[in-house]
């Protein structure tokens, strides 16, 4: 007799949801070793070499929760969570998830002016 066995839900398998602009920021508030002209950074949110990326990088997570804006940022993952994500974040299955995937990472484009040439879209 063999006893399957289910691991617990972890706290990535039970999201519905991409963080927003403060979850993001406070989730990189986590000591993590960065140095600059030979100074550790204490704080990458605060720091003037990085402070405004990162919250440039938070405006794109808050646009993602902002459905009269950005209607087009926001679709059900393929996960069965009964979530949503970005576009560019799930399984493109047709020619028009393709597009709504291309459309998506140029409101994000456009979000940053551009400026932001490795945005959250680009590690799916």
């Amino acid at each position: 007799m063999t006893t399957e066995q289910t691991a617990p839900p972890t706290a990535a398998s039970a999201t519905t949801r991409p963080l927003n602009g403060e979850e993001y920021l406070e989730s990189i508030r986590d000591g993590r070793e960065v140095w600059i002209y030979g100074e550790r950074v204490k704080d990458v949110t605060t720091h003037p070499a990085f402070r405004n990326s990162a919250r440039m990088v938070a405006r794109q997570y808050d646009a993602l929760h902002d459905k009269e804006n950005y209607p087009s940022l926001q679709v059900p993952t393929d996960t069965g969570s009964g979530g949503y994500t970005h576009p560019f974040f799930k399984s493109p299955y047709t020619s028009n998830d393709l597009r709504e995937s291309a459309d998506a990472i140029a409101s994000f484009a456009r979000l940053n002016y551009g400026w932001m040439g490795r945005s959250p879209d680009y590690k799916a």
